[in-house]
C-alpha cells in the first residue's frame, strides 16, 4: 500500500472559505489499481450545499481521473453535504478502481456548489 504525502494533495483554500470550510483533512492511499481518498470537513457551519470533487494528475500534469465524493453507510453519509445535516468533522470518501491509478502522482480535492 502506498500513502500519498500531504504535499501531493492540493486544496483550493479560497473556494473552501467560500463554503465556510475551515479545513479539509485529506488522506489518500493506493493499492494496485485502487485509490481510496478519505477525510473530514472541519467547520463550525457551512454556507451552502456542496459535493467534493477529486482530480488526479500524472507526472506530466495530465488529468487521469475525476470523481465526486460518494455516499456510504447505507446513505447515512450522503455525497451532497447540506448545511442542516452538517457537523464538524463530517466524513467523506472517494473510491476509484481504474488502470490509471498507478500513474497518479498528485491529487486535488475541492468543493463544488450544487
Amino acid at each position: 500500500m502506498f500513502k500519498y504525502s500531504s504535499t501531493a494533495i492540493e486544496h483550493d483554500l479560497e473556494l473552501e472559505k467560500c463554503f465556510g470550510i475551515s479545513e479539509l483533512q485529506v488522506y489518500a492511499y493506493r493499492y494496485d489499481d485502487t485509490l481510496r481518498v478519505v477525510g473530514t470537513i472541519e467547520a463550525s457551519k457551512i454556507n451552502n450545499p456542496f459535493t467534493l470533487a477529486l482530480v488526479a494528475y500524472d507526472k506530466n500534469g495530465d488529468i487521469v481521473l475525476t470523481e465526486e465524493n460518494e455516499y456510504y453507510g447505507s446513505g447515512i453519509v450522503d455525497n451532497t453535504i447540506f448545511p442542516k445535516l452538517f457537523f464538524d468533522g463530517y466524513p467523506f470518501l472517494f473510491s476509484c478502481w481504474e488502470s490509471q491509478v498507478a500513474s497518479i502522482t498528485r491529487l486535488k480535492v475541492y468543493p463544488v456548489g450544487e
